[in-house]
C-alpha cells in the first residue's frame, strides 16, 4: 500500500463527511491498513500530514467513526484469534502463513488506530494477548521439531472446498 492509497481512503471519507454519511467498518479499514503499513514501512512520523489529516476528517464524523474503528479493530483481532484455534493449528494443511499476514495487517491496524487515538477494547485486547501466546508456544514446538496436537476424533475440521461432482448411484 502506498501513500497514494492512504490519500485515496483519506478522500473517500473526507467525502462521506461532507456528504453527512455514515462511514462503514470497510472505510475504516481502508483507513488503518494504509496508515499502517506506511508506519511500519517508513517509520513513526513517516505520513504525520495523514495522520493529522485523518484525526481530523474523524472528529468530524463524529461518533459513527469511532464506533467503525472500533468495529473493525474488533473483527481483525476476532479473525487472528480463530486462526489460532488449537484444533486446526496441527492439521496438515494449516495456513500458517495466512495466520502470520493476519498478525500483521492486525499490527498494521492498530498502530494506525494508537495513532488517531484508538484502542482496542481490554476483552479484544485479552483476546489478543491469548492468541498471541498460542501462535507463539505452536511455533516454538515447531521450531523445537515437536510435532503439533493432533485433534481429538469428532473434533471440528476446516471445510474441504476442493471442487467435487455429484454422482448418483
Amino acid at each position: 500500500m502506498s501513500t497514494r492509497e492512504a490519500e485515496k481512503a483519506l478522500a473517500s471519507l473526507e467525502e462521506l463527511v461532507r456528504r453527512g454519511a455514515r462511514p462503514s467498518h470497510h472505510l475504516a479499514r481502508a483507513v488503518l491498513l494504509t496508515l499502517g503499513q506506511i508506519l511500519r514501512e517508513e517509520g513513526p512520523g513517516s505520513c504525520a500530514a495523514l495522520i493529522e489529516r485523518a484525526r481530523a476528517v474523524g472528529q468530524r464524523a463524529g461518533p459513527a467513526w469511532s464506533e467503525e474503528v472500533q468495529t473493525e479493530l474488533t473483527l481483525a483481532c476476532g479473525e487472528f484469534a480463530q486462526g489460532v484455534d488449537p484444533r486446526y493449528l496441527g492439521l496438515p494443511n494449516y495456513d500458517l502463513d495466512y495466520t502470520r499476514s493476519a498478525r500483521l495487517r492486525l499490527a498494521d491496524r492498530l498502530e494506525a488506530a494508537r495513532e488517531l487515538g484508538f484502542a482496542l477494547a481490554p476483552r479484544e485486547a485479552q483476546m489478543l494477548e491469548l492468541a498471541d501466546r498460542v501462535l507463539e508456544q505452536h511455533l516454538a514446538r515447531r521450531r523445537a521439531g515437536g510435532s503439533d496436537p493432533v485433534p481429538p476424533p469428532g473434533a471440528v475440521t476446516p471445510v474441504d472446498r476442493s471442487p467435487r461432482r455429484c454422482e448418483r448411484k
